[in-house]
């Protein structure tokens, strides 16, 4: 099947003048420089500097002629930097130093003679070794440790909200956590979403198209402004995720976080004022377990996690105070294989997922189904809403000289969205009401009529403007909503948009970046496809409407002209539209003249509202009526039917 597709193709080339210094890193890694001197701060040249990575892998540089050192393409994490002793110097270890993803930390160090104050020099302390000195980019970095105690909810898009200018956008997931920022002012599908160096912003509308927890997490970057060439498909921010890799500790964790429904308050009938439904309760479960450890000590290295979630979301529908209930279920799981031949090549193949099922009463706490839940039964909101999807990535960093690295990715982002209505009310077209009237803890019924509008006979064809006459009148209905309450948007049958989509992702990617002195040349390839498949309609069953003009007519030059009937291949939605007019002891104030000559046409056929004995509208000194005026003893008048309908199929 041939499926409409995206192409993006971007060379770039990015010369950046630094007055610092110049640096080397990639999205996916950090990098480490500084200056080797001695006690007297003379510059000390060809000493080998060796950064450990907690756990294994280690990268190696040699100072230059000024003491200059740079070891570029390391992994976020903490370090251990020693120099062994040579030239008449003591042994050099510094621990704890900090390179933070896509940011270049300096440290500068001062060697000692040989046998003075101890053979090594230890440091333990490095607050300041994290800083980059060399970047113009504004945002910030948080690595594992910082927010595994932060006080928000536990997944890589509310973490995107620590960072300034970077506020909540009111959007949120099935389970009501935050996602989707505001970056500046800019909105959530502004942005752009990389985790592990792929793509994974939605390909069809924006916003972020994948979500992880805590746990599988090492590093979390936000950009906020100035980021560079490199970065684009973005007018807000960046959002950079690294996750977890094995290391030669086999290390694990155990965890789980949950939240009882009598932890919760409830939430009273009495409480709230209108109709619908609320959200009354929930319940939360959130447990996993991640491993990293070694395949082959210094050589191969494996992590995995498995991340199960089930939040039970409880809500009253306070028309009929009637409880009901959704369950989301998400197995997030991660894994990922580093493999290194040789020490300055690193490859990585990860693969993480976030599917989502929520399943039963579909409330609008999901903006994919903006429903009140007014209706005759909860039936007509229940479903399934499936998100979420898997992604892969296959990345090698390449360290060719401390002056020259490459980057090669290739990525894979799959993503769904499908709103599944529940089987009692797949077949059925949505119809809603635009007011209805409760009263006595019921809806009123429509009093349908055998009377027609008389003023309903002349009107124009679209097409040719030509005069129609002759015309069979609309039939009136009413409700009289005496001593009840006017509600909106009441559903009587029907589901509403179903929809099958998939949006696809594939990606690959050549970046390098070659320094000469003050100098960072940026320069690379990336080749994008986006993929999606889209089939929305309406619930119910194809529909065809006839000529709603009945006849055959003749346009200016004599040709019979006839209006073609409407076909709705993919179901319909129909809102019954009523007018509102106030009753006022025996007599109805409308407040248009269609309103009230409807009435009118009842009252003389003996079939209108008992006790109402005319109809009129409001005198000049009386003025437009109020909504006050409406809603205190309310009679609905029929007005219209609005038939739409909604077939958007991107495939063959």
């Amino acid at each position: 099947m041939r499926t409409p597709f995206r192409i993006m193709t971007v060379l770039a080339l990015v010369l950046s003048l630094l007055a610092v210094g110049a640096s080397a890193q990639s999205s996916t890694t950090g990098s480490l420089e500084g200056t080797v001197v001695d006690v007297n701060g003379a510059a000390v040249p060809g000493v080998v500097v060796t950064a450990t990575r907690q756990g294994g892998r280690l990268q190696t540089a040699t100072t230059n002629e000024e003491g200059v050192y740079r070891i570029p393409n390391l992994e976020p994490g903490r370090y251990t930097v020693t120099i062994e002793a040579a030239k008449g110097f003591g042994r050099f270890e510094q621990t704890e130093v900090e390179v933070s993803l896509s940011r270049t930390s300096n440290l500068t160090v001062t060697l000692r003679p040989a046998g003075i104050s101890g053979e090594t020099v230890n440091v333990t302390a490095s607050s300041g070794a994290a800083i980059d000195v060399t970047g113009t980019t504004s945002g910030t970095n948080v690595s594992t440790e910082q927010f595994s105690n932060f006080p928000t909810q536990r997944t890589i898009q509310s973490l995107y909200n620590i960072a300034p200018s970077v506020t909540r956008s009111g959007l949120k997931d099935a389970s009501g956590r935050d996602r989707d920022p505001s970056v500046a002012g800019s909105s959530g599908p502004e942005n752009n979403y990389i985790l592990d160096g792929i793509t994974t912003t939605d390909p069809a509308f924006g916003g972020g198209g994948a979500n992880m927890p805590f746990e599988f997490v090492q590093e979390v970057e936000v950009k906020t402004g100035a980021y560079g060439a490199e970065y684009g498909n973005s007018t807000g921010g960046i959002f950079n995720v690294i996750t977890k890799s094995g290391n030669n500790d086999l290390r694990g964790d155990v965890f789980a976080y949950f939240t009882p429904k009598s932890f919760v308050r409830d939430v009273k009938a009495t409480a709230i004022p209108f109709t619908g439904a609320v959200p009354s309760k929930f319940s939360e479960i959130d447990a996993g377990f991640d491993l990293g450890g070694p395949i082959k000590k210094d050589k191969l290295w494996f992590f995995g996690a498995f991340n199960p979630q089930r939040r039970t979301n409880q809500y009253l529908t306070q028309t009929f105070h009637t409880e009901v209930e959704n369950k989301v279920t998400t197995p997030f799981y991660a894994g990922k294989i580093t493999w290194q031949p040789k020490q300055n090549h690193l490859f990585n193949f990860s693969t993480f997922g976030d599917f989502t099922k929520q399943e039963g009463f579909l409330f609008q706490l999901n903006a994919r189904v903006p429903s009140s839940g007014f209706g005759t039964s909860p039936d007509l909101f229940r479903g399934t809403i499936e998100t979420g999807g898997q992604n892969y990535a296959a990345r090698l960093n390449s360290t060719f000289s401390s002056n020259h690295i490459g980057e090669y990715s290739f990525g894979l982002h799959l993503q769904r969205a499908n709103t599944i209505p529940a089987a009692s009310v797949a077949g059925a077209s949505q119809i809603i009401d635009n007011f209805s009237i409760l009263r006595g803890g019921n809806i009123l019924p429509v009093v349908d009529t055998n009377v027609i509008d008389p003023n309903t006979t002349t009107t124009h064809h679209p097409v040719t403007d030509a005069e129609i006459t002759g015309l069979p009148g609309v039939f009136i209905s009413f409700v009289d909503g005496r001593g009840g309450t006017l509600q909106r948007n009441f559903q009587r049958a029907g589901f509403g948009l179903v929809s099958e989509q998939t949006r696809n992702r594939w990606e690959l990617a050549a970046r390098q970046q070659s320094i000469w002195k003050n100098h960072t040349l940026k320069y690379g390839f990336e080749f994008m496809e986006n993929r999606y498949k889209i089939l929305t309609t309406s619930s119910g069953p194809a529909r065809t409407f006839a000529d709603p003009y009945l006849q055959e007519i003749l346009d200016s030059n004599g040709n019979p002209v006839t209006h073609p009937a409407t076909t709705f291949p993919g179901g319909a939605r129909i809102t019954n539209n009523f007018g509102i007019c106030a009753a006022v002891g025996s007599e109805a104030i409308c407040p248009t003249a269609t309103f009230a000559r409807r009435l009118n046409a009842l009252i003389t056929a003996g079939q209108g509202p008992t006790g109402i004995t005319s109809a009129r509208v409001p005198t000049a000194a009386e003025g437009t009526l109020t909504s006050a005026q409406l809603s205190a003893n309310p009679i609905l008048v029929f007005s219209s039917a609005r038939v739409r309908d909604f077939f958007l199929n991107t495939g063959d």
